[in-house]
């Protein structure tokens, strides 16, 4: 294998692919700390509409993603479809965007895991070991693991997300079952699911979903990608949004339209741990205890796999360092990527330890509204990037999947770029001025990575 040409290839098949793509959305975690926020502070007993109303909008989305997938088949993603469709220029931009969000949600993913596992220790082993030094340990595990063969990990993310999505399952099947009054409705009738703060229902909804586009990411190791990369977008949308509207239907038939806000806004963090005691039992609130611990994990590898092929390919491409693109000899990974990454990783949760940040009110929540915020520009970015590429191919395509569908999900997406930040001190549960400057930094580091790209193709050119 030539160490600089390419990954290892015909490793992923369609089941691998769709495993890395929910474990990233790490269904356990949106249910238990998402889910129950939304409903306080989004449009309660409504919530199961936007999970639909979040997919259809990346289903629009994704007509053009996965039409343009099937040209472009390397591991760069958003990074290298901006860089195609609206010039090498604004790949810089999109590759810096990238990776902020990436890292952002890896932070915070990983912050959560050391939160959990640490509690998790003190009730079960009486120990007292730091959130921070088992989020390294984690970090340590996931670093192993990412050097290993891709379809290694996608096994151990298959059976991890398949557990996480079982126990929250028969959760609702058991509450269903035990119900003695009749099933409601409510949630999809007009009056009920436009009540209440709608931008944050959708931001909540929306967010649930990060990492579905990186099927992409992988199309390199993919068996057969122009069919493999849009059926697992496909199917993990799909699951997706089933998962969580059925899951949010089903627990709010625990108690009701009128009871649901107050309830969850007593007890968030234990809302959906005390509706499986009550309708499970205790052994089903212990499994999913660990199964959180285990989602969380599966997110990070996952997360950690997107990083390192977008260092890999932004290498490939000559905007940093050309060892990054070099791929291990027997496993045909991103090994020196994944090195980097790992010691940058250890270094940052190292430093953001020592500072005594909180991993959940601060570290997490603030993570994951930079890459939400992150994730929706890039989707802008695709989408432009969509009808500008076929435009000047002149590709035979339908004009709904390379223009219209583009055009839509483009307005779309920026109508929710403006609820997210006019939303972010409550997506990010603070109010402190460096959240309120989130999106100027971006901007700053977006103009910034432009600028330079622009001298480096000058330079090139003279």
């Amino acid at each position: 294998m030539n160490h600089n040409s390419g990954l290892r290839k015909n490793t992923l098949g369609l089941f691998s692919l769709v495993f890395f793509v929910i474990a990233a959305a790490s269904p356990l975690t949106g249910v238990v700390g998402g889910l129950p926020v939304a409903i306080i502070a989004g449009n309660g007993g409504g919530i199961p509409v936007f999970y639909i109303f979040s997919c259809i909008i990346l289903m629009l989305f994704s007509v053009g993603f996965v039409t343009m997938s099937r040209h472009i088949k390397n591991s760069g993603a958003f990074y290298t479809y901006i860089s195609t469709g609206l010039g090498k220029n604004w790949g810089a931009p999109a590759s810096v965007l990238a990776l902020i969000a990436y890292i952002s949600v890896q932070i915070a993913v990983v912050a959560m895991l050391g939160y959990f596992t640490q509690l998790f220790l003190e009730q079960h082993l009486n120990t007292d070991i730091p959130w921070w030094l088992l989020s390294m340990i984690f970090i340590i595990i996931v670093w192993m693991l990412s050097i290993k063969r891709v379809e290694i990990g996608g096994k151990i993310l298959g059976v991890l997300m398949l557990a996480e999505a079982g126990i929250v399952l028969l959760t609702d099947i058991c509450l269903l079952v035990k119900k003695t009054t009749p099933f409601s409705y409510q949630s999809f009738e007009p009056a009920v699911f436009l009540h209440g703060n709608l931008g944050i229902a959708f931001i909540f909804t929306i967010a649930s979903f990060i990492g579905f586009e990186s099927t992409a990411i992988y199309a390199e190791e993919c068996r057969n990608p122009e069919k493999t990369v849009p059926r697992a977008t496909l199917c993990a949308l799909l699951l997706i949004t089933g998962f969580f509207c059925f899951t949010s239907w089903a627990l709010i038939q625990a108690y009701g339209f009128d009871q649901i806000v107050a309830i969850a806004s007593k007890d968030p963090g234990n809302f959906v741990f005390n509706i499986t005691r009550q309708y499970v039992g205790n052994l089903a609130v212990e499994i999913m205890s660990v199964l959180l611990i285990t989602s969380l994990f599966a997110a990070t590898l996952a997360f950690h796999n997107n990083i390192s092929r977008y260092l890999f390919n932004i290498s490939r491409d000559g905007l940093i360092w050309k060892e990054l693109c070099k791929t291990h000899p027997d496993n045909g990974t991103p090994h020196n990527a994944s090195h980097l990454h790992s010691v940058i990783m250890l270094m940052l949760l190292a430093g953001i330890g020592s500072t005594g940040f909180d991993p959940m009110l601060q570290i997490f929540a603030v993570g994951s509204a930079i890459a939400t915020l992150c994730i929706l520009i890039l989707q802008l970015g695709v989408s432009a990037a969509v009808v500008l590429f076929f435009r000047r191919i002149r590709s035979n395509h339908h004009p709904f999947t390379i223009l219209w569908a583009p055009v839509l999900s483009f307005i779309c997406m920026a109508a929710t770029i403006v609820l997210v930040i006019n939303n972010l001190q409550t997506l990010s549960g603070s109010h402190s001025l460096l959240v309120s400057l989130i999106p100027w930094i971006i901007l700053v580091c977006l103009v910034v990575s432009y600028f330079l790209s622009t001298r480096r193709t000058v330079k090139v050119r003279g």
